[in-house]
């Protein structure tokens, strides 16, 4: 034992053999039998079978994705949207001239013409 840890990490003599004799079962060796001769039983599946199998897992996640840009699409308002009430483009605040230096910035813009 460590002073951080009160726990061993050695097995225990008596604990380890009492788990062991309750979580064994009776008839193993019969268990076992089965189980080899189900894994006998079944034939090896090709690629076109297994990509099969994944059909309807590849649906729902394009199906997942289709409903998350959609919403991410209906949030933002998408790609041409137009400012929403209240708000102005920085042209339109330019030209308007209400803004203090908006006629020196559009002069700088301008340059010497």
């Amino acid at each position: 034992m460590t002073d951080l840890s009160p726990n061993e990490a050695m097995p225990d003599p008596e604990l380890g053999p009492a788990i062991r004799a309750a979580l064994a079962m009776p008839h193993d060796g019969a268990f076992v039998t089965r189980v080899r001769a189900l894994v006998r039983q079944q034939r090896e599946r090709g690629w076109d079978e297994v990509l099969a199998g994944w059909f309807w897992q590849g649906v729902l996640a394009a199906s997942l994705a289709v409903v998350a840009v959609a919403a991410a699409w209906r949030v933002t308002g998408g790609v041409g949207a137009t400012p929403r009430t209240g708000e102005e483009s920085v042209a339109v605040q330019l030209l308007d001239g209400d803004r203090p230096g908006a006629d020196i910035l559009l002069a700088s813009m301008a340059g010497d013409r």
